[in-house]
């Protein structure tokens, strides 16, 4: 069982006693951008088959589903970072809690849009989302390193939409 105190964790026994520490602490930062370049790996994919196949390729209807599925998971994803954030000891804010269901709802009703323009609808997620985590990170709501690999991921991301895109406009 862990307990969290001042944004450190200190592992405990069921017993209550200090568990043996490991000798070097943890680089979240360094695992949160590897997880994270990770996870941009299926936007990278799909949108180069979009580039490359466009409507040619033969499973079109399904990669337009797979990319629309994924974008909508990640960008729930990203609104339930900042609710878990808020939830943290030290870091409740209810406006940041009650706002950030609004990435998880924007994507499961941009399921509903027919392409090219789901894609536009999740490019302005995505930027929407970095822009408010890079402005959170900025200004000591979340942790500075968090800010530039939201702005990388989104930029990323970002592109990736435009590609889909072009790739289905007409």
């Amino acid at each position: 069982m862990s307990t969290i105190e001042d944004d450190t964790r200190r592992e405990v026994t069921d017993a209550g006693r200090p568990a043996a520490r490991s000798a070097a602490p943890h680089d979240h930062a360094r695992t949160a951008w590897g997880l994270a370049l990770a996870g941009l790996v299926p936007f990278v994919v799909m949108a180069a088959l979009f580039a490359y196949a466009g409507r040619d390729f033969i499973a079109f209807p399904q990669l337009i589903l797979a990319f629309t599925g994924y974008s909508a998971t990640i960008l729930a994803f990203l609104g339930g970072i900042r609710w878990g954030y808020c939830l943290a000891p030290g870091h409740q804010a209810i406006g940041t809690l009650a706002v950030s269901v609004l990435p998880s709802l924007l994507g499961w009703a941009l399921l509903f849009v027919p392409s090219p323009f789901v894609f536009a609808g999740f490019a302005a997620g995505f930027v929407l989302t970095g822009i408010w985590d890079a402005i959170a990170a900025r200004n000591g709501a979340l942790p500075a390193w968090f800010g530039r690999l939201r702005l990388v991921l989104s930029a990323a991301v970002t592109l990736c939409q435009i590609v889909a895109f072009v790739s289905t406009w007409g």
